[in-house]
This record gives C-alpha cells, structure tokens and sequence, in this order.
C-alpha cells in the first residue's frame, strides 16, 4: 500500500473505510470445537437418563446448601441437617401428595367429558349443526362401497383374494399393571438416586473447592483467586436457586388461593401447575393462561369466567416476573431475551419436558461460570443482558 494511505480498506465509487478484521482466525481450532460441541450435545442427548437426574440432584443441592450452611452456623452437623432437611422436604411433599392425589385423579377423569364439552362448544360456536368434512367423507365413501356391492354382488369374491377377518384382541390387565408397575418403580428408584446425591452433595461441603485448588497448583496466590471464584460461583448460584423455589411457591400458593377464592375446582392443583410453569419463561405463562381459560369455560359454562380465571394468572405471574423476581436475584445472573428463548429452545429439544424446567438454572450456572474464567468469557457476554 502506497505511503500516506490509510490502513483501511476503500470500496471502489465510496470514501468511506470499511471495518477489516484484525484477529487471526484459525480454522482448525475453530472446526476441532465445533465437532466437540456437537459430540457433547449428541452424548447428552443419548445419555439423558444419567444427566437428567445428575443435573437436578445438583440443582436441588444448590437451593437447599444455603439452609444446611444456617444450620452448620448454629452448631448442627452437615450431616445431620442435611439428613433432617431432606428427611422434613419428602415428608412434606409425601403429605402434600397424599392429600392432593384424590384431586389429581378427580382432574384426569375430568379430561375426557371436558375434551367432549369443548368439541361441542366450539361446534356451537361455528354454527355448524350439519356433519362435519370428516363426517361427508365417510359417507361418501360408504355410499361408494354399497354401490360396488350391489353391483358385484354381495357374495361375489374376486379370485385369488382371501377374506379376512380382523378380530380385536382381548385386554390382557396383566400387561398393563406390569408396565404401570415397572414405570413407578423405575419413578421411585430415580426418586431415590437423586436424593443420595443431593445428600451426598451436602455433606460433602466445600471438599470439591479443595480439591480444585489442589489442581490449581502450589502458587498461593492462585490457590486464593481460584478459592474465590469458586466461592462466587456456588454463592451465585445458590442464592439464584432459592430464590427460584421461593418465587415459584409464593406463586402457587397465591394462585392456589385465588381459584379457590373463585370457585374453581380443585384449585390447589392447578395453583401446583401455575407455580411450576412460572419457572419456564415464556412457554410457561403462556400454557397457563390458555389452560386456565378453557378449565374456567369449561367449568363454569361463559367465556367471562375463563377470562377472569386467565387473568388472575396472568396478574401474579407478571407481579413476579416484573416485580419479586428482579428485586431478589442479582443484576449478574440475568440473560438476555434471545438467548434465554434459544436456550429454552435447545433444552427443549435435548430433554423434552425437563429440558424446559431445567434450562434456565442451568444457563445461570453456565454464565455464572463463564464470567469468571477468563476463557469462557465471551460465553458469558453472549448470555448477558
């Protein structure tokens, strides 16, 4: 480039520079991480049965860590609080089962008559009293085959053609007790596998921090750095867990109260759904009021009622959205909006139903990572808000 030019690049017909890149790319490493990543994801998603229940005995141990360190503060041993607030968290929710399951299965026995009662309301709404597309098709093609009948005779068979006879087989309940059997059994042992590791977890204490530093190597002062941002992480983390578990049972029980308050039956269960959806951003809100609507007409036979009912969800859902959930969790530990919804989107599609439930605190966890390794950074920046 001739002397007393600019460094950058002139479009031909423009004097304005364009912007040119100065950072080398290197391909090779750019394609080893890609293949890494996709081998990761493929290997999470064959293995989701091992990661699933891996990823929520972490999280239940990062909500309930805050709990056990208050009562290790007030002279109680790890092992015993973490034995006794475990043992008191499935003693409540076995109760809470228990008094709501009659409830549960009130609610499913509902579903069909109310899939009928919606057909039917919507058919009333069309207007449309005569039989519908599908209906004419049948008919259509029943006439046709009465016609061919008649015309080749009913005992008419064309040759080399054997009847058959197509005969229902019989129910066997033995099949479907061990299937039902064998899915609560293997239910229960996940249930189980899952609160050894959280216990485990608890007790283990700040033995992984230990063990990290350990690695980190024999420098001091990297040892304390490295003790640090630990320390940030599993803080972070943890006071993001508990908020989320608070937030979501303020509103459930809140919403609970109002259905019940409006007449809707079996209230506490669909407060339960309400408050587990709240921790799916987007999706969640969304499937709660639809569900809420349809449950109130249905229920109570105007669009008005399924209105309220919707609006009354959506009203709670949007005070903790806007209100309780900015006030109580850190400035650093929130994500932009389109990396949330992708992130939603990629767990969903990896994990099904819990990939939904799960995506959110594990991308906490992620950037919560990322913005303290100096690596992962851009990670981090790239989630932020």
């Amino acid at each position: 480039m001739p002397p007393g030019h600019s460094s950058h690049a002139v479009s031909q017909g423009s004097d304005e520079p364009q912007a040119v890149s100065r950072n080398p790319v290197d391909v090779r490493t750019i394609s080893t991480a890609v293949i890494a990543g996709v081998v990761v994801v493929l290997f999470l998603r064959f293995a989701q049965e091992v990661f699933v229940p891996l990823a929520v005995g972490v999280l239940i141990s990062y909500a309930l860590e805050p709990i056990v360190a208050w009562l290790r503060k007030c002279g109680i041993p790890r092992t015993v609080g973490a034995a006794v607030l475990l043992a008191a968290l499935v003693g409540g929710v076995g109760f809470g089962v228990f008094r709501l399951v009659d409830d549960a299965v009130a609610v499913v026995e509902k579903l069909p008559a109310a899939a009928r009662k919606l057909g039917e309301s919507v058919k009333l709404t069309r207007g449309d009293d005569g039989p519908g597309l599908m209906q004419k098709m049948q008919d259509v093609a029943t006439e046709m085959e009465n016609t061919t009948t008649e015309a080749v005779g009913p005992d008419a068979i064309r040759k080399g053609v054997t009847r058959v006879q197509v005969e229902d087989k019989p129910i066997n309940v033995g099949d479907y007790l061990w299937q039902g059997g064998s899915g609560i059994i293997s239910v229960g042992s996940e249930i189980v596998l899952v609160l050894f590791l959280v216990y485990f977890i608890l007790i283990s204490g700040d033995l992984f921090t230990r063990k990290i530093m350990k690695i980190a190597g024999p420098s001091v002062l990297t040892r304390t750095i490295t003790a640090q941002i630990l320390d940030q992480i599993d803080t972070q983390i943890a006071r993001y867990m508990l908020v989320q578990v608070m937030t979501s049972l303020i509103v459930g029980v809140v919403s609970g109260i109002g259905f019940w308050m409006m007449g809707l039956e079996q209230a506490p269960i669909w407060g339960i759904a309400v408050g587990l959806l709240d921790t799916i951003p987007y999706f969640g809100p969304a499937i709660a009021v639809a569900g809420l609507f349809t449950i109130g007409f249905l229920q109570f036979g105007t669009i008005l009622m399924g209105v309220y009912l919707a609006g009354l969800a959506f009203l709670i859902m949007s005070l903790e959205g806007f209100l309780l959930t900015p006030w109580l969790t850190m400035r650093a530990v929130r994500m932009n909006g389109v990396a949330l919804f992708l992130g939603l989107m990629f767990w969903g599609w990896m994990w099904g139903v819990w990939g939904l439930l799960l995506a959110v605190p594990m991308m906490v966890m992620i950037k919560s990572i990322s913005d303290r390794v100096e690596d992962l950074k851009p990670v981090g920046e790239l989630l932020g808000n």
